[in-house]
């Protein structure tokens, strides 16, 4: 821990949001009302000799809690003083108590309050010890999400006029690390990260482990400005080499931002929106976004899209475009992939991006999946179609149910399962990669074709290759980019096709829009070509038309 970041721990530590003092002076009056009213009680209740003396530990137990043991033994003294040589064994027949009877009261009250004062400080060392424990992640021994929110409530609860920032990031790759080296490798990169974040920061802060895949930074910022120097520091930390094992790995970072003063929100409402910030930037494939409040707006209306969907399918506004594949050797049609398009009850196009990825992450995904299973079924059985490629999202493939069952829903449509292909993203192999090897087996065994999307974007795309039953690979748009004008870009996608095809995969290249990346990757041995040099996503009537052409 450099510094900075002890010297933001220290100021953090001094923020008091309650005056100590004021709380041990209402404290003391309240066990000298006590008192008060237990001696009154004995008094009127007829003397020491009745039940009610007892009624005195009620305070001096309240003591040993607050003011541990000096407190207990004050309070238990005091309150058998209160009751000892004045107070009348019966106050009816004035008989007074004799000098060994309130003696061995406050002997009595005395040890209650010894005992009393020793129970309660060990349970708060072993609170102490719980809280402790809770603040500090013992993978990585980084403050933890619980020690976080402690510090935003300290400093919600200190007014000032000064302005914090949080940033909340993402370490994207670290799941694959944690599936393909293990725990202790993905902590110690964890680990690794944030020291080196904290080491190379000016500006006062603290680190903490928010999650298993998440750091947080809290620290003091004027503007976004300061924000956005301290993001640089992070991505550049995350790119940079971190050994593990004779390993290099680097992380690719994504994170959200939120500026704020010490009063302004609550610590709830301060993560949120920091978080708010990091789903906006993973969204729209950004690196970093700061919190803005346009955001909430179009969070909501984001929400309100998904709740509609269910009644959009019933209405039936989900449409199946097509998009061909290409033979690269002949130049024929080959097939095609089935994509899901959204047309409102006016007749607007609802564009998949706003909607797709939140429907893949809810059980929505199965009725929409389930729709465009059966609507490519349909159409292979009455228009007679080659092949049809459609894409499964992660809750398809852990959904063991609909996997196995998918052969047999595939035939009672007319359509066997050698015509429909299953198009899978890594990400949906990373998340279970054992069951994912399962789901994967049975969809073969079924017939099924079973090919990876977006080959090369992830971190171990490679392994899956060796370790899964697929049929063949679609190498991402994005080496397709630069063909045309980078040596390096031919060569890296001519080791992915020798690659595959050493694997016995079929190559399919996807995002070719002109006619020299499609002459490049046609020389360089890739199998189909898909992209808008060809055509794009087009309707039923037209994709048609342009196979009969």
């Amino acid at each position: 821990m450099n510094s900075t970041s002890s010297n933001y721990s220290s100021e953090l530590s001094t923020l008091s949001p309650v005056s100590y003092e004021r709380v041990h002076g209402l404290r003391l009056i309240a066990v000298g009302c006590l008192l008060a009213v237990a001696t009154t009680l004995v008094y009127i209740t007829g003397g020491t000799s009745y039940a009610y003396p007892y009624l005195t530990l009620l305070p001096v137990l309240l003591s040993a809690s607050w003011f541990g043991l000096l407190g207990a033994v004050v309070c238990a003294i005091a309150g058998g003083v209160l009751i000892g040589p004045r107070m009348p064994l019966n106050v009816s027949e004035g008989t007074l108590q004799t000098t060994d009877n309130w003696l061995a009261r406050i002997a009595f009250f005395v040890l209650i309050g010894v005992f009393s004062a020793a129970l309660f400080q060990r349970l708060r060392q072993a609170n102490q010890r719980h809280f402790k424990a809770l603040e500090i992640d013992q993978r990585t021994g980084l403050y933890s999400q619980a020690a976080l929110m402690r510090d935003l409530e300290l400093l919600s609860r200190a007014p000032s006029d000064s302005s914090q920032a949080i940033l909340l990031i993402r370490m994207q790759d670290l799941w694959e690390i944690l599936q393909s080296l293990g725990a202790d490798t993905a902590d110690h990169v964890v680990k690794e990260v944030a020291e080196r974040i904290s080491e190379n920061l000016d500006t006062p802060h603290q680190v903490y482990r928010f999650s298993k895949s998440e750091l947080a930074l809290l620290f003091s910022a004027q503007s976004q400005a300061d924000i956005d120097s301290v993001f640089e520091v992070s991505r550049r930390i995350g790119e940079d080499e971190t050994v593990v094992n004779g390993i290099a790995l680097r992380i690719q970072i994504a994170a959200g931002g939120y500026l704020f003063n010490s009063n302004d929100a609550k610590s709830k409402t301060i993560i949120n929106r920091a978080r708010t910030g990091l789903s906006v930037a993973m969204e729209n494939n950004a690196p970093y976004r700061l919190y803005d409040p346009s955001f909430d707006q179009k969070t909501a209306e984001r929400v309100q899209l998904i709740a509609k969907v269910r009644d959009g399918l019933a209405n039936q506004e989900f449409e199946l475009f097509h998009q061909p594949k290409i033979c690269l050797r002949t130049g024929r049609h080959v097939g095609s992939e089935a994509l899901l398009r959204w047309f409102d009850r006016d007749g607007n196009r609802v564009m998949p991006g706003l909607f797709m990825p939140k429907v893949e992450a809810t059980t929505l995904i199965d009725p929409v999946t389930r729709f465009v299973v059966s609507q490519a079924c349909r159409r292979i059985h009455s228009e007679q179609l080659m092949p049809v490629s459609v894409n499964f999202a992660v809750k398809n493939l852990m959904d063991s149910t609909f996997i196995n069952d998918l052969g047999k829903t595939v035939s009672s449509l007319g359509c066997s399962p050698e015509s429909l292909e299953i198009e899978i993203t890594e990400s949906a192999l990373i998340q279970d990669p054992s069951h994912a090897r399962i789901a994967v087996a049975s969809l073969r065994d079924q017939g099924f074709k079973v090919s990876l999307d977006d080959f090369g974007t992830g971190y171990s795309s490679f392994q899956y290759l060796t370790q899964l039953p697929l049929t063949g690979l679609k190498i991402d748009r994005a080496f397709v980019t630069d063909l045309e004008h980078s040596e390096d870009a031919r060569t890296i996608m001519e080791s992915m096709i020798s690659m595959a095809h050493a694997l016995k995969l079929e190559v399919t290249v996807e995002g070719i829009e002109t006619q020299e990346q499609h002459r490049i990757v046609t020389r360089l041995g890739a199998d189909l070509g898909q992209g808008f040099y060809y055509a794009k996503p087009v309707p039923l009537s037209e994709y048609l038309a342009f196979i009969t052409d």
